[in-house]
């Protein structure tokens, strides 16, 4: 008797007697006094948990530009709002003098660039040709032997790990034929294959996991052979056998085929080969190139070495003049909106910023958290916000940065959350403030209830319900408690009536 009242299940139901008995007295009260019910009907809907903060819309990329150098506004070729796309030129400073020097230095390794033609000239023209022939003729034969040879030791190489292969059963008392490898094996590396059967609903009644070389699982057949890895081999198995936890290995190349020792002395004897016919051709090549040295009689190397000095040094000129004509042309380094120009034509410049650019269509929402809440947070967390400036419009988005590091703000530790846009609309700017609600949980399409119309004691909850002839205390289950104001239930039905408590 003494554990039967100190359950909490004996409270409880003391306590729901006690709201029915009120409930009863009430409604039963006489006519000249009848109460005004507060009810609510079961719905269905959402039920969200909520972290609500406030944040401010920001571009992802801002540039305030300027020249390295200063100078002489020539031309301005944007205006503010105007919408550019990376590379455009913006403003331009004046560089004729410049111009004229590279000019003079384009000039200067022309005359470079002759005389060292000249010294390379050397003998008559039909000499030049004649010997530059032989070469260019020993150079393709060369070139022709290589890929020959290549061909034939590849070939040999091919045969050697491609015959006799052969799946050979890791169970000595394996009785299933084995399957049967076909195809040219294509990879470079030696070793092996191993197959581990098992059954399938395949149609063949088997599958198989393919390790050593590759690895993958892949569809035994026993009409035709397929693709056994990506190497050039295939596989069939027996229709007759029975494969089921069976392994099989396959030795690349199959050093105990009759045909392995012969193919490893064609492929050793067709390196030799290759190797000598290469060294042939190129001493042919280097003596056709040496006869054709001293043929054409070319200048001293000394001569030739001064030319190409010459050439260097205008070329290094020329660079270092459009260098600096490029640090005269402000061009854009992203696709944007001009926000501010701050020279005009004829003006002088420094190294100051004179134009600002904004990236358009890249815009954050940066928002502040407060320490109590950041625990709640988590990257991808979907996120609804409605902007001060479109305060009919819900734009989405999601959570795509958490800052470690705190900013403290009036003694409360903040930080900052980085969300982005799901869609940007057109009227989007930098420095637009929103609200923001970010949905750390929710339930769809359940069944629910303003939280005041719920009464919880000792962690057991409950529902008056309206019936026609009065009113019941209703058991139910809260499933998620909203910070909407909502929560999720389960225990009674759509449509019902429920009185407040």
């Amino acid at each position: 008797m003494k554990q039967l009242f100190s359950s909490r299940s004996l409270y409880v139901g003391i306590a729901g007697l006690v709201v029915l008995v009120v409930i009863l007295m009430v409604v039963g009260v006489t006519n000249q006094e009848t109460p005004e019910l507060i009810t609510t009907t079961v719905e269905q809907g959402p039920v969200r948990q909520l972290v609500s903060v406030s944040g401010v819309a920001e571009a992802e990329q801002t540039a305030e530009l300027a020249f390295p150098t200063g100078g002489i506004v020539t031309s301005v070729a944007v205006r503010t709002g105007d919408v550019v796309n990376q590379g455009d030129v913006l403003i331009s400073l004046e560089a004729s003098a410049l111009q004229a020097d590279r000019a003079d230095a384009a000039a200067t390794r022309n005359r470079a660039i002759a005389t060292r033609d000249e010294l390379l000239a050397g003998p008559q023209s039909e000499t030049r040709a004649a010997t530059a022939e032989t070469v260019s003729f020993k150079a393709t034969t060369l070139e022709t032997i290589k890929a020959t040879q290549n061909d034939l030791v590849t070939n040999a190489y091919r045969t050697l790990l491609s015959s006799d292969l052969e799946a050979i059963s890791d169970d000595p008392a394996e009785d299933a034929t084995p399957p049967i490898i076909s195809g040219t094996y294509l990879c470079d590396s030696e070793g092996t294959y191993t197959l581990e059967v098992f059954s399938s609903k395949a149609e063949s009644g088997y599958s198989y996991r393919l390790s050593g070389f590759e690895q993958g699982t892949y569809t035994a057949s026993t009409e035709q052979p397929t693709l056994l890895g990506t190497c050039g081999l295939r596989a069939i198995f027996d229709p007759a056998s029975r494969y089921s936890n069976t392994t099989w290995t396959i030795s690349i190349p199959n050093k105990k085929s009759p045909q392995y020792v012969t193919n490893r002395n064609a492929y050793m004897l067709a390196q030799t080969q290759a190797n000598s016919a290469v060294a042939v051709a190129e001493q042919d090549l280097a003596l056709a190139q040496a006869n054709a040295t001293n043929a054409n009689a070319p200048a001293r190397s000394e001569a030739i070495a001064r030319a190409n000095a010459d050439i260097a040094s205008a070329n290094a000129r020329i660079a270092r003049i459009d260098s600096q004509l490029k640090d005269r042309i402000l061009t854009a380094p992203f696709s944007g909106t001009i926000t501010e120009i701050d020279v005009l034509p004829g003006e002088t410049v420094t190294t100051e910023p004179v134009i600002t650019l904004l990236a358009e269509t890249a815009f954050e929402v940066t928002a502040r958290i407060p320490e109590i809440d950041i625990g709640k947070l988590l990257i991808g967390q979907p996120v609804e916000m409605v902007f001060d400036a479109k305060q009919d419009e819900i734009l989405t988005g999601e959570i795509n940065f958490i800052s470690l590091k705190a900013t403290e703000i009036d003694g409360v530790a903040y930080y900052e959350a980085l969300i982005n846009l799901t869609d940007i609309p057109p009227w989007m700017r930098s420095g637009l403030n929103a609200d923001i609600d970010i949905i750390i949980n929710e339930a769809t399409d359940v069944l629910r209830l303003p939280r005041r119309f719920v009464t919880t004691v000792d962690d057991t909850s409950s529902v008056i319900t309206k019936l026609p002839e009065g009113a019941a205390i209703t058991p139910i289950e809260v499933l998620l408690e909203g910070d909407d104001g909502f929560v999720a239930i389960t225990g009674v039905d759509e449509d019902e009536i429920i009185i407040a408590p």
